[in-house]
C-alpha cells in the first residue's frame, strides 16, 4: 500500500501538538518512493543511504502480540502520545498479504487515519507478501528510510502470528509485547517464543477485572525466566480511553536512554546487523546450490537410488556433494 502521514487534532486535554519545525530531511514523497522500491526488490534503493552520517538515531520499537490484543488501537494512542512529547513517529505495520492482490489486508493507515493531518506522523502498511520471514528484507530497509527521513521514533508493528512476532527482533531496539487478560491467559504467557522476545509487557484492556489475577501470573512467569536485574517490566493500558500509555511511553523512552548510556543499544545493532549478513550468505549459498542442483545429471541418479531404497539419503547426499563447489557463476 501506499504511505500515509497520519495526523492527530492540534490540541488536546494534554496539551498541544508539535507541527513546526520536525526537522525532517526527506520529504514524504520521497520516503514513500524509496519504500515502494525497496517492495518492489529494487536491492539498490537504499545502498547510497549507508553513507548518510545521520541514520542509526532513531528508537526503533517493536510491538507484537496475538490478534485481538488491541495492538494497532494502543500503537494510534501510543504515537499521540510521543508527538505531545515533542517527537516525530513513522509507523511500519506489517500486515499480512491478501492472496488476492498481494496487498496488506488490514491496513492500519485507515485504523489510524486520525493521525492524517499531521506532518510529524507517517504511516505505512506493508505486506507480508509470502515472504519467509514475516518481516524480511524489506522492513529492515524501510527502516533504514526512516532513520534517515530523521524520524525520532520508528514503530514496527507485527500482525503477531508465527515467525513474525520473533522477526521483529531483528529491527527492533526494543519489544513490546502486548498480552490481555482473559484471552487465553496461560496460551498467551507460554507461547513458543513471544516470552523470550519482549524487553516490555504490556497487559492491554487492563479495566477488565481478572487484569490483577493476570498480571500477578504474567511477573511470576517473568521472574523465572530472567535473570533478576533482566526481568522486563509490565505496564498496564486501556488503549481505547488512552490509560497507562503516558506510562508505557514513558517506560520506553526510559529504557532507550539507558541503553544509549550504557551501549546495550548500539551493541544489540551490531548484533542485528551481524545477523542479517549471515543471512544473506545463507540465502545467497542456498540459490548457488538450487542453481548447482538443476544443472546435475548425477544428481537425477542418486534421487533415483534413494527413491527406490537403494541407497540412504545422508549417504548419497554426501557422495553427491563430494568434489562440488558453490561458484556464484
Amino acid at each position: 500500500m501506499s504511505s500515509d502521514r497520519g495526523a492527530t487534532d492540534n490540541s488536546d486535554d494534554t496539551g498541544a501538538i508539535p507541527t513546526e519545525g520536525e526537522g525532517l530531511r526527506m520529504s514524504e514523497r520521497e520516503v514513500a518512493q524509496l519504500i515502494s522500491r525497496i517492495e518492489r526488490g529494487d536491492a539498490g534503493a537504499v545502498q547510497h543511504l549507508f553513507t548518510v552520517d545521520s541514520s542509526d538515531t532513531a528508537f526503533v520499537v517493536g510491538v507484537t502480540g496475538p490478534p485481538g490484543s488491541g495492538k494497532s488501537t494502543l500503537v494510534d494512542v501510543l504515537a499521540r502520545q510521543m508527538r505531545l512529547s515533542g517527537q516525530t513517529v513513522a509507523v511500519l505495520a506489517i500486515d499480512p498479504s491478501s492472496h488476492l492482490t498481494g496487498g496488506a489486508m488490514l491496513g492500519d493507515r485507515v485504523r489510524m487515519s486520525s493521525h492524517s493531518q499531521d506532518p510529524g506522523v507517517y504511516i505505512r502498511s506493508m505486506a507480508t507478501r509470502g515472504y519467509t520471514s514475516g518481516l524480511a528484507r524489506a522492513t529492515r530497509d524501510a527502516v533504514k528510510v526512516l532513520e534517515t527521513a530523521g524520524y525520532d521514533v520508528i514503530i514496527v508493528e507485527t500482525v503477531g502470528v508465527g515467525q513474525v512476532e520473533l522477526d521483529v527482533l531483528t529491527v527492533a531496539d526494543a519489544v513490546a509485547v502486548v498480552l490481555v487478560p482473559g484471552l487465553g491467559d496461560t496460551m498467551q504467557m507460554n507461547k513458543a517464543g513471544i516470552m523470550e522476545i519482549g524487553d516490555l509487557f504490556v497487559v492491554n484492556m487492563a479495566d477488565r477485572p481478572e487484569t490483577a489475577g493476570f498480571v500477578r501470573e504474567l511477573k511470576q512467569a517473568l521472574a523465572l525466566g530472567f535473570r533478576h536485574d533482566d526481568i522486563p517490566p509490565v505496564c498496564q493500558t486501556v488503549a481505547l480511553s488512552g490509560d497507562g500509555v503516558d506510562q508505557l511511553w514513558k517506560t520506553l523512552s526510559d529504557r532507550d536512554a539507558r541503553d544509549r548510556r550504557t551501549g546495550r543499544r548500539e551493541a544489540r545493532r551490531r548484533e542485528q546487523r551481524t545477523a542479517e549478513f549471515r543471512r544473506e550468505i545463507e540465502s545467497r549459498v542456498l540459490i548457488m546450490a538450487r542453481a548447482i542442483m538443476r544443472r546435475s545429471p548425477e544428481l537425477r541418479a542418486a534421487e533415483e537410488q534413494v527413491a527406490e531404497g537403494r541407497k540412504p539419503a545422508t549417504a548419497a547426499a554426501k557422495e553427491w556433494m563430494a568434489g562440488r563447489s558453490l561458484t556464484a557463476g
